[in-house]
């Protein structure tokens, strides 16, 4: 895959993600290593619901072609948090790992 096609689908995917997906997960790779995280901290809200996505969106190479693929929570088709205005799971730990190293946030 070229450095321009990687570029533009990676562009591309920005504009389909869901808004609590950070920018950095492109690949099924992003996507282990961002749940791990997500998991890791999983303890800092009541319902899992309203600290996952309803879905991740992902680049992968299937025979030569690049494809989008998705993973899709229980609940992607009846809840959505961003639209329930919880507040984003980024921002909340960005701050609890601030506060857990001394910054005052």
């Amino acid at each position: 895959m070229s450095q321009t096609n990687t570029q533009s689908n990676e562009e591309n995917l920005i504009k389909i993600k869901h808004p609590w997906q950070p920018d950095w997960v492109h690949t099924k790779q992003d996507v282990e290593i961002f749940l791990k995280l997500m998991e890791h901290y999983r303890y800092l809200v009541e319902d899992e619901r309203d600290w996952y996505p309803p879905f991740l969106v992902f680049l992968e190479e299937i025979n030569g072609k690049v494809m989008v693929g998705s993973i899709l929570s229980k609940w992607h088709t009846v809840y959505d948090p961003h639209v329930a205005g919880k507040p984003d799971p980024i921002h909340i730990l960005r701050e609890h790992i601030l506060r857990e190293n001394g910054v005052q946030v």
